[in-house]
């Protein structure tokens, strides 16, 4: 009998990325794989639309294996899951964002070493909005024939049981959700460990801020308030919830947002989608400019 999405999630962790060569171990992406240095400053939010495809391709692989899905989000579904591939993946996604560069600046920033700080203070490009990534990642999966639904949540000024009811639901329904951190700022503690252990060594980031990252679960913290545990730069981190919610309750936080996706049921959905995410993001920046006053 064939295994369900909910059997195979049992045995393993979806966003465990091999390397073939090395047999190496990786917690979902990384935007730094990218050769580009433009691409590795302005990558994740293609990581992070890869992390949720695979995650939601162990999901419902039944829905990737539909006659007219493209080969590329069908291998999504394998146990084993390559980092070559991944990359390959990551760079279609890329493409298909149209993450606005800036063509001078870039081809700059690309020919110097990548940790050149001269360079990292001038943006080669601005990066992915809000309803842009949804755009793209509709655009894209509807291109290699696989039609989804996008939830979301702007979480400027989002009460602390609402969003963490948004995070429990995706989960739940979508493997996993798709968090962008705006310009406010939360601290990160990445783990050393590659294949998603929380138990390794640890490092703290203490301002993350316009950053796509990748929600896969809750872990439970005792007393304290629940950990939201991520995968960013192909490593397994967590943050504390109630840090995370304070961290939205600023002004600046007015493009913060959580995705999550689903099997859509028609186009009809998706190019609704499509036309809504503009408002996405016009509810997100009200909420940011007037939700203090409810509060």
């Amino acid at each position: 009998m064939a295994k369900t999405g909910e059997d195979r999630k049992t045995e393993y962790d979806p966003l465990i990325i091999t390397d073939r060569r090395s047999g190496g171990k990786y917690y979902g992406g990384d935007q730094n794989w990218y050769m580009s240095n433009t691409r590795a400053v302005a990558g994740c939010g293609s990581v992070a639309c890869a992390n949720m495809l695979r995650t939601l391709a162990c999901k419902y692989p039944e829905r990737f294996m539909d006659e007219g899905v493209a080969g590329e989000l069908k291998a999504l579904t394998g146990d084993v899951y390559y980092k070559d591939d991944f990359i390959s993946l990551m760079g279609d996604i890329y493409r298909s964002m149209l993450v606005l560069e800036v063509p001078v600046i870039r081809r700059i920033y690309d020919a110097v070493k990548r940790d050149n700080k001269v360079f990292k203070v001038i943006p080669s490009n601005l990066g992915l909005s809000l309803n842009g990534f949804i755009s793209g990642t509709l655009k894209f999966c509807r291109s290699k024939g696989l039609l989804l639904h996008v939830h979301a949540l702007p979480t400027a000024f989002c009460s602390y049981d609402r969003g963490l009811e948004f995070i429990k639901e995706g989960l739940s329904k979508g493997g996993c959700i798709v968090m962008l951190t705006s310009l406010n700022r939360h601290p990160l503690r990445l783990y050393s460990g590659r294949s998603g252990e929380l138990e390794s060594g640890s490092d703290t980031k203490k301002g993350v801020r316009s950053h796509f990252m990748t929600i896969t679960g809750i872990v439970d913290n005792g007393d304290d308030a629940p950990l939201i545990k991520l995968s960013t730069w192909g490593r397994v981190a967590t943050v504390s919830y109630d840090k995370l919610n304070r961290s939205w309750h600023k002004t600046r936080a007015y493009t913060s947002c959580l995705y999550y996706f689903t099997p859509a049921g028609s186009d009809a959905v998706v190019r609704a989608d499509m036309r809504n995410s503009v408002f996405v993001l016009c509810r997100a920046v009200f909420r940011g400019l007037f939700g203090w006053i409810g509060r």
